[in-house]
């Protein structure tokens, strides 16, 4: 595991580069893409363990912090879709030049699944998309973490400024970020002809089966649900997130049978 710095000042970016561990190294790359907010923090033990199995299978792995979140340079006020969205596709381009590979594949998590839709959308040395529990619709999205939370004691976790920015649970929302989102439907989101894309759920929502049943132009797509015996998204009476061992060996399981 080797943490490293990438990408052009200011705009540098924080990622950590896992070299493959298995005998034989396969040729393209993965690019894990975190979700946001409060869903990046609970699943950031998740996505270590799934690159640590990515790794045995002979994979070369990237994870990464967008501009303006984590150990990356910027502000949090500052980011935007189009910026994340620039940022994987720097992270695919560093591991590239890295691991001495020439072709990439994305897993991204909810708001991570869009980000590395739209990324691999635009490239033409994609293998493989993988969307894990994927943020489908950006306004469907914006609804769920907008909803009213309150503390213990009933004090609401939302926070709004004059800005037009609201802040959920610590991490603020920018009304261009929401505006950005609101336009986002990954079902008009094509691929790299030739690539694969799957959707994988945790749990079942129509909006995953049918993105899972779309088939763009030149794209192998298909969904699988994985019942998890944890929910990676709820913190336990200890404050740690449980990981959803079945869900990611299902993710390692596709891209080592789809991926030389």
């Amino acid at each position: 595991m080797n943490p490293i710095f990438f990408g052009r000042a200011p705009k540098s970016l924080f990622g950590v580069y896992h070299p493959p561990k298995a005998a034989q190294a396969r040729a393209t790359g993965i690019v894990l893409c975190y979700p946001f907010g409060q869903e990046y923090m609970r699943a950031h033990r998740a996505f270590r363990q799934l690159a640590l199995l990515l790794t045995k299978a002979g994979f070369h792995v990237l994870r990464f912090d967008y501009y303006g979140t984590g150990d990356s340079s910027g502000e949090a006020h500052e980011v935007s879709i189009a910026q994340w969205v620039e940022d994987a596709n720097a992270a695919a381009d560093e591991l590239k030049e890295t691991a001495e590979v020439k072709r990439v594949a994305f897993v991204g998590l909810r708001l991570g699944a869009m980000v590395a839709a739209l990324a691999a959308a635009g490239r033409t040395d994609v293998d493989q998309v993988v969307l894990w529990d994927p943020a489908v619709k950006g306004s469907d999205y914006l609804a769920e973490i907008l909803v009213e939370r309150t503390d213990s004691v009933g004090n609401s976790r939302h926070t709004a400024l004059a800005d037009g920015t609201v802040g959920v649970m610590g991490f603020p929302i920018t009304g261009a970020l929401r505006t950005e989102l609101a336009a986002i439907d990954l079902l008009s989101v094509g691929g790299p002809a030739g690539s694969g894309r799957l959707v994988v759920a945790s749990h079942a929502r129509d909006e995953y089966a049918a993105l899972g049943r779309q088939a763009p132009a030149g794209v192998k797509a298909g969904y699988e649900l994985v019942p998890s015996e944890g929910n990676w998204n709820e913190v336990d009476d200890y404050g740690g997130a449980l990981i959803p061992v079945f869900l990611i060996q299902a993710i390692v399981a596709h891209l080592s049978r789809e991926i030389r």
